[in-house]
């Protein structure tokens, strides 16, 4: 499996407006691409990432992602979000020969691509609206990213899926390689997710992961004062979390 995520900024007033052409036009279209397992429009919940969106896409492979890129069908989509999407403080035409009304073109928004390493799904294939996303940044040892991987597959996402409110878990391989992996997790709401932090669940399986974690991490703890527990907690990680503005599963992976 393969995970896309196209980051957007959003002109003021056009969260509305690109939700009906998110739905309308492109969940259709994805809907009838080969290999497009999930997609949806998500709303960071931080404050300072006001107008920013992401649009997730889950692939059966990175070759069906390609495809979707090569045939054109996202630059389609893409041109048919211009109207709602802000304009770059500096553009990169001269706009001294731009023809009468000719505007210049929108930066393409940035993309950022994704190995799944492990997916799991609620056994019998129930279908459940997700409502929000949660994704954790793990910083890794390289040299220790298959153990991770396997206490993840092993402990960490059968735990989850047994959370009150979480849907899947996918653990993906991050931008930097094998030095970064992402916990990105489907909750029925966002009070699910908020039970599942406060409770302590969360900081019990980070710590299950905390032997494989940089020397970021372990510095980090080593600071904990003398006699203080010093488990991996919370908010040693990168945690973000988002809304599901429009969004469905388009289909099942293959077995």
């Amino acid at each position: 499996m393969f995970l896309r995520l196209v980051r957007l900024k959003l002109k003021e007033g056009a969260i509305w407006p690109l939700r009906e052409y998110y739905e309308a036009r492109v969940l259709p279209a994805l809907d009838g691409t080969e290999g497009c397992l999930y997609a949806a429009l998500l709303r960071p919940t931080a404050d300072s990432a006001a107008g920013s969106f992401d649009s997730l896409t889950l692939w059966e492979s990175a070759a069906h992602a390609d495809a979707y890129v090569d045939c054109g069908l996202y630059d389609d989509l893409l041109d048919g979000a211009d109207p709602f999407l802000a304009a770059a403080t500096e553009w990169k035409a001269d706009l001294s020969r731009l023809l009468p009304g000719q505007r210049p073109p929108l930066p393409d928004p940035e993309v950022e691509t994704f190995p799944v390493e492990v997916a799991r799904d609620p056994a019998g294939g129930t279908e459940v609206q997700a409502l929000y996303l949660r994704i954790v940044d793990h910083r890794v040892e390289p040299a220790r990213f298959q153990e991770l991987k396997k206490t993840y597959e092993d402990a960490v996402a059968p735990a989850l899926l047994e959370t009150q409110g979480c849907i899947a878990t996918y653990l993906v391989e991050g931008l930097r390689g094998k030095s970064q992996a992402l916990s990105v997790t489907f909750w029925r709401d966002e009070a699910s997710a908020v039970r599942y932090e406060s409770s302590g669940r969360f900081d019990a399986l980070a710590s299950l992961l905390g032997p494989f974690l940089s020397g970021l991490y372990q510095w980090r703890l080593s600071l904990a004062p003398a006699g203080e527990e010093r488990g991996l907690r919370g908010s040693d990680l990168s945690v973000s979390g988002f809304h599901v503005v429009a969004g469905r599963r388009l289909r099942s992976p293959k077995p």
